[in-house]
């Protein structure tokens, strides 16, 4: 198994936030750090031109692992503009030699209210399930059209968080998980058991932590990010080493992404890289 992070991590969420860190600083921060190989963020962030990406990575000695989706995949509404990231996204991961879609319901007002609390969150009916498949789909088609696998990434305040919506997806489709420790434990889930339970299904790794504190207060997530929801590896509750034996088990050999969700400009991204690195040395 090898180790990556992202600009997530320094609060990159979306490309046109106005107070996103300079990104060579945050490349400059991901080389300090020594782990050597990224997710390349919101598309749009880093450059797009495949020849000034490449050379911003070769610079610095880094690897492309792959890159996300985060859009409204369940508002069929938006399918065209869904589609449309989706390509300039696997186009900007194929240039710079990654092999990793991942696919995110981007959390809306509704479940995002909602996140971690199974009991009170609305489920999509048939037909509006049906709407998120079919886009889930056609973005899935764009990036094996590009060379890259595309994994579905099960994430807290969004129509795809908990077991029984997991078990859906896996039903109506053929795609792979990428399964992240933090969004699993948000959603209630332990997170060694349910990596176990999808090995065979299992695509990409995701590899956070929780603050059970913050978590405990049932704030919404946009709310709960904010306060500091996400922490470092091996300071939260989640059981990072049980994790990471259980993919040596199933002899996982893909990327593990170290992320911390946080509010862009909070706490030190590379100090808490740093202490996640440390903690599974």
């Amino acid at each position: 198994m090898r180790l990556a992070t992202g600009p997530v991590t320094w609060g990159v969420d979306f490309a046109d936030a106005p107070d996103n860190p300079p990104w060579p600083l945050v490349l400059d921060e991901i080389a300090a750090s020594g782990v050597g190989a990224l997710e390349l963020g919101p598309v749009g962030y880093l450059p797009e031109e495949p020849a000034t990406l490449r050379a911003a990575l070769a610079a610095r000695g880094l690897r492309a692992v792959g890159s996300f989706v985060f859009e409204d995949l369940h508002d069929p509404g938006q399918a065209g503009a869904v589609v449309a990231v989706a390509r300039r996204a696997c186009a900007m991961i194929a240039a710079a030699g990654g092999r990793v879609l991942v696919v995110i319901d981007r959390p809306g007002a509704e479940r995002a209210a909602t996140a971690g609390r199974p009991d009170a969150a609305r489920r999509l009916p048939a037909r509006e399930w049906r709407d998120l498949i079919a886009v889930v789909g056609r973005v899935a088609e764009v990036a094996r059209a590009h060379g890259l696998r595309p994994v579905v990434h099960p994430h807290a305040g969004s129509f795809l968080e908990f077991e029984d919506e997991v078990e859906r997806l896996l039903a109506d489709t053929e795609l792979d998980l990428c399964l992240d420790t933090g969004h699993l434990a948000y959603a209630g889930l332990d997170p060694v058991a349910t990596l176990a339970r999808h090995a065979g299904r299992l695509g990409h790794v995701h590899l956070k932590d929780v603050d059970g504190a913050v978590l405990a207060r049932g704030d919404g997530f946009w709310t709960a990010v904010a306060a500091g929801v996400f922490c470092p590896l091996g300071t939260g509750i989640v059981d990072v080493r049980g994790g990471l034996a259980e993919l040596e088990r199933q002899g996982y050999d893909g990327f593990a992404t170290i992320e911390q969700d946080r509010v862009r400009g909070s706490g030190s991204p590379l100090g808490d890289l740093r202490r996640s690195l440390a903690a599974v040395a």
